[in-house]
């Protein structure tokens, strides 16, 4: 049994924090939350951590992972520069590294191949440490769409079969790539409905796949008891994606009131991604990032800022995402983009919810992580400081004196251990 001793609790459900509470662990599990004499069991096997003056915490959720990415500056380094098995490499480092950031339940969405199922199995088999991981497979995107990166010389209109994108034309291919994904073991489905400032060829502002196209897609997911997650930043895109009923929305650059009402009529999540936008403008030019892509971010800065200050107003869920691993946003950016939103607004506790509580709701694990409550897996964090005060501490991992997951300590200040 393991007993964290009288920290200062956010337990991911109150609006505020509680002074000298302690947490009983047994085995994978949290059993009890209270005051330490009501929990103190003596000496029978109990290892206690102190927890006087810190924060505990439950573990970080990013539901806007990508694995691969690695030091990514435009598509190239995303699908050319790297090889199918190399991509396996970056995916397996980086499920390690974001453990170690205190990141403990992930949301893949995207990747080559089938990479993150992959990883996803070996890390819950116990092969390989790394954060809870619910994967899709490669982004369901139209020929000429998000994913569809390079100019059209380069492959002659044939589909390149180890990029992130999986490329299809009509209702019939839809749902072929939805059954093919759900054969292949994927907890949802990841599609894009508009380009986005990341792809030259395809900017923003531009819609792509047609309502048929998006609508078979998430009713052949339902049918396979998936959901789909949609990439949407124009704002006929958002709304396309609302009306068609997808699961969340990612980015969501563009959206006006009428789509805040959609969104919430229709119970749909946002995920932003805030931090890597903003990054962009501030780090890009430093880090080799093509001007054109810096440009067209300087343009939609303010639009997405306002659009999710609108979601937060109307109550929209938000939940926190990184789209992390860029050269000037790497790997672990759902802790800046926690810090962001406190920057336009949102209140420090409200804005760890998204990271936590939020985010479990959003990749469907409440039931078991997100929160520390009795009966949850022990997903927990034991933080050197306090981020209602300093929202900032949270980013930095000399601050994180443990991390706990699945009742495990997993790093003791420097390194795993076991």
């Amino acid at each position: 049994m393991l007993l964290l001793k009288s920290g200062n609790l956010i337990d991911g459900v109150s609006d505020e924090s509680r002074k000298n509470v302690s947490v009983l662990i047994d085995g994978d599990k949290i059993v009890k939350v209270g005051k330490y004499e009501e929990l103190s069991v003596g000496n029978s096997g109990v290892k206690e951590i102190d927890c006087y003056g810190k924060t505990i915490m439950p573990g970080l959720i990013d539901a806007h992972v990508h694995l691969i990415y690695q030091n990514v500056s435009e598509p190239y380094t995303i699908e050319l520069s790297r090889s199918l098995e190399e991509a396996t490499g970056d995916a397996f480092y980086t499920a390690r590294q974001l453990l170690s950031y205190g990141i403990t339940t992930i949301r893949d969405v995207g990747t080559r191949g089938n990479i993150s199922v992959t990883v996803r199995n070996a890390v819950s088999a116990g092969m390989f440490p790394g954060p809870r991981i619910k994967a899709s497979s490669r982004i369901i995107s139209t020929v000429g769409g998000l994913g569809d990166f390079h100019p059209t010389h380069l492959f002659e209109e044939h589909k390149y079969r180890y990029g992130l994108g999986e490329l299809i034309l009509g209702t019939d291919q839809a749902k072929a790539a939805v059954r093919i994904m759900t054969k292949d073991g994927v907890d949802f489905i990841k599609v894009e409905a508009s380009g986005t400032g990341f792809n030259p060829l395809c900017p923003a502002e531009r819609n792509t796949i047609n309502y048929d196209e998006l609508l078979a897609i998430v009713g052949e997911a339902k049918k396979n008891d998936l959901y789909v997650a949609c990439h949407a930043e124009s704002i006929s895109s958002v709304k396309m994606a609302c009306k068609a009923k997808v699961h969340d929305i990612q980015h969501g650059i563009f959206i006006d009131d009428e789509a805040v009402e959609m969104m919430l009529e229709n119970d749909i999540r946002l995920v932003p991604t805030l931090g890597m936008y903003w990054g962009f403008i501030e780090d890009g030019p430093a880090n080799g990032i093509p001007q054109a892509i810096i440009d067209d971010h300087l343009k939609t800065h303010e639009h997405h800022v306002r659009s999710i200050q609108r979601c937060m107003d109307a109550g929209v869920k938000i939940a926190a995402g990184s789209d992390a691993g860029l050269t000037h946003f790497p790997q672990g950016g759902v802790r800046d983009e926690i810090c962001r939103y406190v920057e336009i607004g949102m209140k420090p506790m409200d804005a760890i919810k998204t990271a936590t509580s939020n985010g479990a709701e959003c990749l469907e694990v409440d039931d078991i992580v997100g929160t520390i409550e009795e009966g949850k897996f022990a997903d927990i964090l034991v933080l050197n400081g306090d981020p209602i005060k300093d929202i900032k501490c949270i980013k930095n991992e000399e601050n994180l004196d443990y991390i706990i997951q699945n009742g495990k300590i997993v790093k003791h200040l420097f390194g795993f251990s076991n």
